[in-house]
C-alpha cells in the first residue's frame, strides 16, 4: 500500500503544474467529450491534436480518456439510436458485440459498412455529448475556482 501514495502524489503534481481552473476544467471536459465519441481508435490522436493548440494539459486528457474509455461502450448504441430517431430512419439491428467484432476485423470495411450507423452515432453524440460537455466545463470551472483559491493566512 505504500506505493499508492507516491503514485497519487505524482498525478496530483502533474495536475497542478501551472494550471488555472479554466485550463483544468477545459482539459477534463474535452477529454470526456472526445473519449465518448462513437468511433473507436481515434481518441489519443484527436486529444493530442486538440490539446497542443489550446495549451491544455495533455497528460490529464490522456489519463482521463483511458479511465473513461469504458463509458464509450455504454454510450455508442444510445448515440446511434438518438441519431436514427433524428433522421427518422431505421438502422440495422446492431449489438455492441457486432460493432466491436467488425472493428477488430477491418477498420476501413467497418467504416464503409456501418457508415449510416456511424453517422447516426455522430449526430447523437453531437446532440447529447456536446451540450453536456459545455455545461460540465462551466460547472467544473466554478468548482475549481472555489477550491483552488489561495488560502488567506
Amino acid at each position: 500500500m505504500n506505493f499508492i501514495k507516491p503514485f497519487f502524489d505524482k498525478i496530483r503534481k502533474i495536475c497542478r503544474e501551472g494550471l488555472t481552473p479554466k485550463q483544468l476544467a477545459l482539459s477534463i471536459s474535452i477529454a470526456l467529450l472526445v473519449t465518448v465519441f462513437p468511433i473507436f481508435g481515434l481518441t489519443t490522436i484527436v486529444l493530442t491534436a486538440i490539446a497542443i493548440p489550446l495549451k491544455i494539459n495533455l497528460p490529464i486528457t490522456i489519463l482521463l480518456s483511458y479511465i473513461v474509455e469504458p463509458l464509450k461502450l455504454f454510450l455508442i448504441l444510445p448515440f446511434i439510436h438518438v441519431g436514427s430517431k433524428l433522421f427518422n430512419m431505421e438502422h440495422a439491428l446492431l449489438t455492441f458485440t457486432a460493432i466491436k467484432a467488425s472493428y477488430e476485423v477491418d477498420f476501413v470495411r467497418t467504416i464503409k459498412e456501418l457508415s449510416f450507423e456511424l453517422l447516426c452515432g455522430f449526430v447523437g453524440w453531437l446532440v447529447l455529448a456536446v451540450p453536456v460537455s459545455v455545461a460540465l466545463y462551466f460547472l467544473l470551472k466554478t468548482i475549481l475556482i472555489f477550491f483552488m483559491k489561495p488560502k488567506a493566512i
